[in-house]
């Protein structure tokens, strides 16, 4: 039973970078098909870049086999000022495990409307009887990132004596920001994406490859789809081994229907249940 615990935190962690990674401009590689790095950069770097609808939320279940273990959901929570420019919230929250081993994550990202790089991310956690929430910094200026953590004595965030700050690179995302990021992309059959750009460079880097066009049904309907195979080297759950998965809707909307991934206890998808389509996209 440890082991299996072990494995459904391991799970949850991992789904805060899906495999949906995968992103253009530097030190991200092409592969046959795709559009021209170049083409890709511009329209990226563009101020129309961000073209999701605020209120957009889309809910999964989580199951191992055939046995429903949580949910999840992914949803923009809206737009904000920052300085001079605009922010989008977004969110991820994850609730499921055993009954004796519950696991809860909240995940915020604050990234910017035209490049999409990202200003914040927050992670709160509870798994078992251990919680924690975490604050992460973007300072593009400089160049590097802070890592904090809440301390319930003082009431508000200190440096984190559990991971150090450090540099990142330019145009750094976090991995709430990213599941958006690939949404914007061309992704063909045979395509290849390596991203260099998580703010955390030991994570670095993370490849996508567009594996095929598939018809798929989940509990929200039957959907035409993109299969795309994440490979994090990081996260247990997406490494190659595991043989990944996510289902994207191939259309205009680019909606995440299902995410898969294997541990020893069987295969672990993540369905979608509901989507709620939002409000017109911030401008």
């Amino acid at each position: 039973m440890t082991r299996r615990i072990t494995d459904l935190r391991r799970l949850f962690a991992a789904l805060t970078m899906t495999g949906l990674l995968a992103a253009t401009g530097p030190g991200a590689a092409l592969g046959q098909g795709a559009a021209s790095l170049e083409e890709i950069t511009d329209e990226m770097s563009s101020e129309s870049t961000w073209g999701f609808a605020a209120g957009e939320a889309a809910t999964y279940s989580v199951a191992i086999g055939r046995f429903r273990i949580g949910e999840a959901r992914l949803a923009i929570e809206g737009l904000e000022p920052s300085g001079d420019k605009d922010v989008v919230q977004t969110t991820l929250t994850v609730d499921g495990g055993p009954p004796f081993f519950r696991v809860e994550m909240y995940l915020s990202s604050w990234a910017e409307t035209g490049s999409m790089r990202s200003v914040r991310f927050e992670r709160t956690m509870r798994e078992g009887p251990k919680r924690y929430r975490d604050r992460y910094v973007l300072d593009h200026e400089s160049g590097t990132y802070t890592a904090e953590r809440w301390s319930e004595d003082l009431e508000a965030f200190e440096p984190s004596t559990f991971e150090p700050s450090g540099a990142m690179p330019a145009d750094a995302i976090d991995e709430i920001a990213v599941l958006y990021f690939v949404r914007t992309l061309p992704l063909q059959t045979g395509d290849e994406y390596v991203l260099e750009r998580y703010f955390k460079p030991h994570s670095n880097p993370v490849v996508v490859r567009v594996l095929k066009r598939e018809e798929i049904r989940v509990p929200a309907g039957r959907f035409q789809t993109i299969v795309v195979e994440p490979i994090i080297p990081e996260l247990g759950a997406f490494q190659a081994k595991k043989e990944p998965r996510v289902w994207i809707t191939d259309d205009e909307r680019r909606i995440i229907v299902k995410l898969q991934t294997s541990v020893p206890v069987g295969p672990v998808a993540l369905n979608l249940t509901d989507y709620e389509e939002g409000s017109p996209s911030p401008e």
